[in-house]
């Protein structure tokens, strides 16, 4: 039908009209849709969280998710505060750096001598939020990035250098550039020129760093007694000693003496009892610390049943105790966990002569129990099961001495595995 003039105004009216209802809509569902920074940052925040709760890398996701618009972009960028430099990415080292500006944590891992240059280079970067520095280097220590690095960052809290020490100066230099460190890592030094200048600076280095709060000298293989009774640190909240072969407890016991808020001790391998076997009653005279909560002294192979009774004594507030694969201790272990009641958690693993037989007390608070590789039975289960009842989780690896009587005495006296949903693992 042919149509008329008047139809025709009406059909471009109708037309405009559905045009202005159809981008209105379109408004309307893109301001649902919108979201301001602040919402997804959050939701990015929970993704990141998410990952690292099931220990995934979030930077895949965070890479496709910059794709997406330039918001997503600059988000994920503000959301980066960790940095780690190889050697393949030394190259984009400054686009890296233009990018994420919001770093607080850094770690250059080369093992070409380019350290310090990148640490000339990220001097020249306003990284004013930068707390944390580790450096792994087969090189020698970088005194002229360091001095650089410092002269624009003055943030630096943490401190971990892994390098080749050549000069005695070099860890002098540390507290001089860095005088607010509160964590130091000086362990696995690669190479020492003059292993005496090297003694002669860890106390010195120390003594100008006052606020440092975490120690790290692991696998310091000089380090003996004598230099540790020099440590005076009155804010050292815990310190790693561990693979300090010359070490005794006579080095625990001067640490608990001269550092007054020390709550964490680690010292495995190393020498402890081997040099008191014998004149251990002379040792009680060294007091009581009950600000220490943490003791590690796994793999000591000379550490018996009276030094752990001295321990008890002078430790009273132990909430977490590591024991394992020490083959002296037996069944004066009983008598350790008579003092020591509010213990947390406690490893046995591998300690084949201990004997918890005789455990005649409540230990309310004792949430994890390790006990693979020991000979524990099903009759000692019973008895800890009675004695331990706020047990989360008990661990009896390769513990060839219980059977499933053992394991249903643990569930039936300790209600909480079941509430927690906590397994036995054998």
């Amino acid at each position: 039908m042919k149509r008329t003039p008047s139809s025709m105004p009406m059909k471009r009216k109708m037309t405009a009209s559905s045009l202005k209802s159809s981008s209105q809509q379109l408004d309307e569902e893109e301001a649902y849709l919108y979201l301001p920074d602040d919402c997804w940052e959050s939701i990015f925040k929970f993704i990141l969280n998410d990952n690292n709760r099931h220990r995934l890398n979030p930077r895949p996701c965070f890479n496709s998710l910059s794709r997406v618009s330039k918001q997503f972009l600059s988000i994920t960028n503000s959301l980066l505060f960790s940095l780690t430099v190889n050697p393949s990415t030394v190259p984009f080292v400054k686009g890296l750096l233009q990018r994420f500006t919001n770093l607080t944590s850094l770690h250059l891992n080369s093992r070409f001598d380019v350290v310090n240059d990148i640490l000339c280079l990220l001097s020249q970067f306003p990284l004013k939020k930068l707390t944390s520095l580790a450096i792994t280097s087969n090189h020698s220590f970088p005194a002229n990035g360091l001095h650089a690095f410092s002269q624009n960052i003055k943030t630096l809290t943490s401190l971990s250098c892994s390098c080749a020490w050549h000069d005695n100066n070099d860890l002098l230099l540390i507290a001089d550039y860095f005088p607010l460190l509160k964590q130091l890592n000086l362990s696995r030094p690669s190479t020492i020129n003059n292993p005496t200048n090297f003694i002669t600076s860890i106390c010195s280095l120390l003594s100008k760093c006052p606020c440092i709060q975490h120690l790290d000298l692991q696998k310091t293989y000089f380090l003996n007694d004598q230099l540790v009774a020099e440590l005076f640190l009155a804010d050292l909240v815990s310190i790693n000693l561990s693979d300090c072969l010359h070490l005794t407890e006579l080095a625990l016991y001067s640490l608990v003496r001269n550092c007054p808020s020390l709550c964490e001790i680690k010292m495995e391998y190393t020498s402890i009892g081997k040099e008191s076997e014998g004149s251990s009653d002379s040792l009680e005279q060294f007091g009581v610390y009950p600000r220490l909560k943490s003791l590690y002294l796994g793999h000591n192979p000379w550490l018996s049943d009276e030094i752990i009774i001295i321990f008890a004594s002078m430790f009273p507030n132990l909430q977490h105790l590591d024991f394992p694969w020490c083959n002296r201790i037996s069944e004066d272990i009983c008598q350790f966990l008579t003092r020591c009641c509010k213990l947390r958690h406690l490893n046995l693993a591998g300690c084949r002569r201990a004997k918890l037989l005789g455990i005649n007390v409540v230990i309310p608070q004792l949430e994890v129990l390790n006990l693979s590789y020991t000979n524990v039975d099903d009759e000692t289960l019973s008895v800890i099961s009675r004695n331990c009842c706020g047990l989360l989780q008990i661990l009896l690896k390769n513990c060839d001495n219980v059977t499933m009587k053992g394991a249903k005495h643990v569930v039936e006296n300790c209600t909480q595995l079941r509430e927690h949903g906590c397994l036995i693992e054998f």
